[in-house]
This record gives C-alpha cells, sequence and structure tokens, in this order.
C-alpha cells in the first residue's frame, strides 16, 4: 500500500474539513446516519413481507397435500366399513373376497389390496397371491398400532413387485362376528406424484409422516440408509401438540437452511412437511435489497461528495482570493505591452476581456469590444470556417492557428492570424482565449507569389506565338482524357490539322509574315470550339491538334469541317499555292480508350490521316472511312 499517498489524501481531506462550521459537519454526519437507520429499517421490512408470503404459499401447499391425502385415507376407510356391512357377518371365504375384489375394483389406481387379519396376525382373507391365507402379518406397523390402538394406523411403506404400498388398518367390528383387523394396501404412486407436483422449484422438499411414527413419503425421494423413523420423529417432534408449525431450520440430510412448515393431515394420523430453501426467499428479497443498499450507498456517497466539495470549494475561495490579486496584476501587465492583440471570449457572453492592442490594431477601444459578439467582427466569407475551429476545441487538442478578416473600426477588414486555445471553468468549457498578430503584409506577399506561380505555370503550359495551349500541355490532357474516358466507356476524338504549302508561304513573305498567318489560322481555329473541355494546342511548326473528349466521329468530322472553312473563308492571299489564298488539310480519328492501350496509335493513326488528305489534293477533311475506303483503293490498283 501506498502509505505515503495515503497520508497526502488524508491530509488534503483533514484540510478541508478544517474550513467547515463546525455545525455543517455534525449536521451531515447526523443525516447520513439517519439515512442508514432508515434503509436499514426498510431492508428489515422488505424480509419480514418476504417470510411472511413464502410461509402461506408453503402453508398452502402443506394444506392442500394434507387434504389430498386425508381424502384418500377416509375414503379407504370408509370403502372397508361398506364391506363390512355388505358381508353381513357372512363367513364364507368367496363371499368375502368377492366383496373386497369388488371394493378393489372399484378403485384401481389407489387400492392394491384387501386383507382380513385376526387378533393373532394371521390372514383370513385376502385378494393378493402376495399374502394368502394363513400369513402371518403381525410384524406390520399397521397391525400393530391398529391393535394397540383400536383406531386407523398406518405402517411403513412396503416395496411389492416393483411398486410400494402403504399399509392402512383398522379393527373391524360385526355384529355376532369376531372382530377382526382389516388391512387396506393402498397404492403409493398416486401419493408420489402429488409430491413430486409439489416440488415446484429445485431444493424444495415435500414430505408425508405418521404422527409418533415414521416418514413415509419425501419427495425428492431420501438419500439410501436414511432412517424413516428418525425423519419422523423429527418432524412430529417439530409440530408438537399443534395442528400446524413453522420455522426456519438446516436439514440433517443435505445441510440445506429452509422455511419447514409442518401440518396435521385433517382425522388421520398423518402430518405433511413442505420445506422452501431459504436461498428462494433471499433470491426474493436480495434484487430490491440490492437497490436499497445501492441507493443508500449513493445517497451517503452524494452526501459526503457535497461535503467534501463544499469544503474543496470554500478552500478553493480562500486560496484564489488570496493569489487572485497577484496573478491579476501580473496578466495586466504582459497585456498592456504585448504588441499582440489579447482577448477572452465567452460562449455565452461574448468578449470578457480585450488587451489595449485593439485600439492600436483595429482602432477599437477594449470598452467598445467587450461584451460583443466576435461573430459581429469576423468577414462574412470567414464565419463557416472560425465556427468549424471553435466547436472542435477540447482540453486535448491544444491552440489551435486560423487565418481570418477581422473587422476594424474604419469599415475595413484586417487580415491577423489567431492563436485559439480552450479555457475550463470548474472542468466545463466556457470560453476560449486567442491572440491575434497582424499578418496583411504576409497575405500581400502570398498573393503575389500565388500570381507569379499561376503566371508562370500558364507560360510553361501555352505557345507564346499563337496563345493555345503547347505540347506539354496537350500530352498532360491527353493522358487525362485518355484515362477518364477508358472509365467512362465514352469516345474521344482527335484533329490533327496543318497549313497547306507553309514553307513555300515563309519563303515567300517571310517569317514575320509566316507568324502572323499562324495566328491568325489558330485564332480562326479555335473560334470553331464550343465546349470548354475542347483543347486546342500547337502540335509544332504549322501543325495543329484538336482534343475532343466526349465527340464521337460524326461530331469530330463537323468540327474539322468548320476549321477547315474558317481558315479558308479568311481569305489570306497565298501566291505560291494553287488557290491562292492559304488553307489547312484536317485529319481526324475516333475510339473508345482502354486502360491497357497507350494512346501513341490514335496519335499515328490521326497523323496518316493528316497526310493521306494532303495526298488527295489538300484543302480537305479525311476521316478513317476515307482512309480505309482510299487505302484499299490504293492497294487495288496498286494489284492491277
Amino acid at each position: 500500500m501506498d502509505t505515503e499517498g495515503y497520508g497526502r489524501w488524508f491530509h488534503r481531506v483533514r484540510d478541508r474539513l478544517t474550513v467547515l462550521p463546525r455545525r455543517l459537519t455534525l449536521l451531515s454526519l447526523a443525516v447520513m446516519a439517519a439515512v442508514g437507520i432508515e434503509s436499514g429499517c426498510l431492508l428489515e421490512q422488505d424480509w419480514i413481507h418476504i417470510e411472511r408470503d413464502y410461509r402461506q404459499v408453503a402453508w398452502n401447499q402443506a394444506l392442500s397435500i394434507a387434504d389430498s391425502v386425508n381424502a384418500s385415507l377416509w375414503q379407504m376407510d370408509a370403502r372397508l366399513d361398506t364391506i363390512t356391512e355388505d358381508s353381513n357377518g357372512d363367513r364364507d371365504p368367496a363371499v368375502v373376497k368377492a366383496r373386497m375384489a369388488e371394493a378393489i375394483r372399484l378403485m384401481p389406481d389407489q387400492v392394491a389390496a384387501l386383507l382380513a387379519v385376526d387378533d393373532h396376525g394371521r390372514v383370513k382373507f385376502s385378494t393378493t397371491d402376495r399374502f394368502k391365507p394363513g400369513t402371518d402379518v403381525s410384524d406390520l406397523d399397521a397391525f400393530k398400532a391398529a391393535a394397540r390402538t383400536h383406531e386407523m394406523a398406518l405402517g411403513l411403506p412396503l416395496r411389492i413387485g416393483g411398486e410400494q404400498w402403504l399399509p392402512q388398518a383398522r379393527i373391524v367390528h360385526q355384529p355376532g362376528v369376531e372382530d377382526h383387523i382389516g388391512v387396506s394396501m393402498i397404492r403409493l404412486a398416486k401419493f408420489e406424484q402429488l409430491l413430486a407436483a409439489e416440488v415446484r422449484e429445485p431444493g424444495d422438499v415435500v414430505a408425508v409422516f405418521e404422527i409418533g411414527g415414521a416418514e413415509i413419503l419425501r419427495s425428492p425421494a431420501p438419500k439410501p440408509g436414511s432412517d424413516p423413523y428418525a425423519a419422523g420423529a423429527a418432524l412430529a417432534a417439530g409440530l408438537g401438540n399443534a395442528e400446524s408449525a413453522s420455522a426456519f431450520e438446516i436439514s440433517s440430510v443435505d445441510h440445506v437452511s429452509r422455511l419447514s412448515v409442518v401440518m396435521r393431515a385433517g382425522g388421520s394420523p398423518l402430518g405433511v412437511l413442505v420445506a422452501i430453501p431459504t436461498a428462494m426467499l433471499w433470491h426474493s428479497w436480495w434484487p430490491h435489497a440490492t437497490g436499497v443498499i445501492v441507493m443508500t450507498i449513493f445517497l451517503l456517497g452524494l452526501l459526503a461528495a457535497f461535503h467534501l466539495a463544499f469544503a474543496a470549494e470554500l478552500q478553493r475561495r480562500y486560496e484564489a482570493e488570496a493569489t487572485a490579486e497577484r496573478i491579476g496584476a501580473q496578466y495586466r501587465l504582459l497585456a498592456e505591452h504585448c504588441s499582440d492583440l489579447l482577448m477572452e471570449v465567452g460562449f455565452d457572453s461574448g468578449f470578457r476581456y480585450v488587451s489595449p492592442a485593439t485600439e492600436r490594431l483595429l482602432g477599437w477601444t477594449q470598452e467598445e469590444m467587450v461584451g460583443a459578439e466576435p461573430r459581429d467582427y469576423t468577414h462574412p466569407e470567414d464565419l463557416p470556417l472560425t465556427s468549424e475551429l471553435i466547436e472542435g476545441l477540447s482540453p486535448e487538442s491544444g491552440p489551435q492557428m486560423i487565418r481570418f478578416r477581422h473587422l476594424c473600426k474604419n469599415g475595413s477588414y484586417l487580415w491577423v492570424e489567431a492563436s485559439v486555445q480552450l479555457t475550463c471553468r470548474d472542468g466545463i468549457p466556457d470560453g476560449f482565449v486567442a491572440v491575434l498578430r497582424d499578418i496583411s503584409d504576409r497575405i500581400e506577399a502570398e498573393r503575389l507569389l500565388a500570381e507569379s506561380s499561376s503566371e508562370l505555370e500558364r507560360l510553361a503550359t501555352t505557345d507564346a506565338l499563337t496563345g493555345v495551349a503547347n505540347r506539354r500541355r496537350f500530352d498532360q490532357e491527353l493522358e487525362r482524357e485518355w484515362g477518364r474516358s477508358a472509365r467512362d466507356r465514352i469516345p474521344l476524338s482527335l484533329l490533327m490539322f496543318d497549313i497547306d504549302y507553309f514553307k513555300r508561304y515563309n519563303d515567300s513573305y517571310g517569317h514575320n509574315g509566316g507568324d502572323d498567318a499562324l495566328k491568325a489560322v489558330a485564332r480562326a481555329a479555335i473560334g470553331t470550339l464550343r465546349r470548354s473541355a475542347d483543347l486546342a494546342a500547337r502540335w509544332g511548326g504549322e501543325e495543329f491538334a484538336f482534343l475532343l473528349p466526349g465527340t464521337d466521329l460524326t461530331g469530330a468530322l463537323l468540327v474539322a469541317e468548320a476549321v477547315r472553312a474558317a481558315v479558308e473563308a479568311l481569305e489570306i492571299p497565298h501566291r505560291d499555292a494553287p488557290r491562292g489564298r492559304l488553307t489547312v488539310s484536317v485529319g481526324v480519328v475516333t475510339c473508345y480508350p482502354s486502360l491497357n492501350q497507350a494512346p501513341k496509335n490514335f496519335i499515328a493513326e490521326a497523323d496518316a490521316n493528316l497526310y493521306m488528305a494532303k495526298r488527295l489534293g489538300r484543302n480537305r477533311v479525311v476521316g478513317p472511312h476515307v482512309a480505309a475506303a482510299l487505302a484499299m483503293e490504293f492497294a487495288l490498283t496498286s494489284g492491277d
């Protein structure tokens, strides 16, 4: 155990308690004691109610069993009386046996056999071969008890032919005939079923015993070797002279504590036991008791926590008051001499504090800003960014950096960089602090750098003479559109065209004239494009390329013809051309790109169609179908 840490905790708690008034401490202890006593009373009342309910359940079960057993026994006794009256003193064994057999036939599931026994214990009449006339049954407990008491008596169950019989004996009086003892062998199967049905939960015990005698039946069955007389005596002792009794006791058989209810079975010499495990009472009592105990612990803990928290708050206030002035003075000193703007903002109170730098940077005085909402001083375009940053603040995230535009008093906006950190009061986030720095010069420098980079990028991908894309830009766009067309499974078309007899034009009009012609042709050709996705590029020298994404062959041929016609319509003189003016020849190709193919064959086919247009006389458009037909015609002509 960390004794040093425990000692520090003890001294900390003691220091907190010493700041509390003594009366408050005594009141808290009194309330805790009252809560504990009330909880104990509730637990005791719950146990009394549950014990009463289970005792009533066991009593009802015992009464039900007693009524069933008593009814069966008196029914057997009444049947003996009926046999006696019907015999009318007849000594004929056949007649008596017939009467007895008829009685068994009427109650086959209850009576196994009937015997008539003389006072010496010899069987006179019997309905079963198990006890033939002359058999000595004087050792039966039921016979001995009936002979001794002249009242109905029961004996220990007998195992006969795979089933148990319960002997029931009584003196039978017949006018003019010598008294004898009638013995009924009652089948116990019905009683066993009755007792088994009453065992409703594991651990329940139900038993039937003879008052002052042995235990007759038990469910579940007792362990082999147990003494039924000892068990019966124990049950009878628990009953005493009362009609019923109940008590908590520990069984000598399985050493389980049970709530036992013992009851006499009416006027019969039997008693009934119903025992419910004490654990069942605990299981019923414990859930509610757990709630009471947990609630008690919670309330006691809450009271203790409140007591300690109140003490901690008092101590914190004492310490805070002692150091507040010192910390405040240091904070004001730093804030007033810092060139950056310091702000404290509350989530529900706006600006709580702004440093004097606000007047120098923004033009606002401290009094004008305190209490205002930060969103009113933020550029509308920056509000989503600042709101997202503030919502994402957490104690673990640390300072967060952000750039935004802050409103100045003159109506302009100043670019600032802010370091923002969450503030908590008593562990609960209640606002944030921010340190703002003027970065307007840095923003301007970054803008100029971005513009320069953009212009350099444009110059690197633009042909300086014609203003269209250069070869580098064309290669980049072709690779990108080739992949996109392959993924989207759309056509891609390419136009390759150059100026007819351009070398002669240069020789005749000079390089300046050639440059002017190239620029004019480029402007006219670009004028035919209607979509922003289409790309016009200078391929090299007097040759140009148009990349048309998503355009099929028909559309590409229309664009190609429009380019040819637009250049021809310029009517630029060309004294060394057959037509006397500047014209272009156009090669067209269309395909559905595949990621498994490179676009070099695509370019080669467009270039081949361009040169086919030149071979056919220039100033024309040649597409794949025309080129294929001409190639076949050329092959046939060559064969001839």
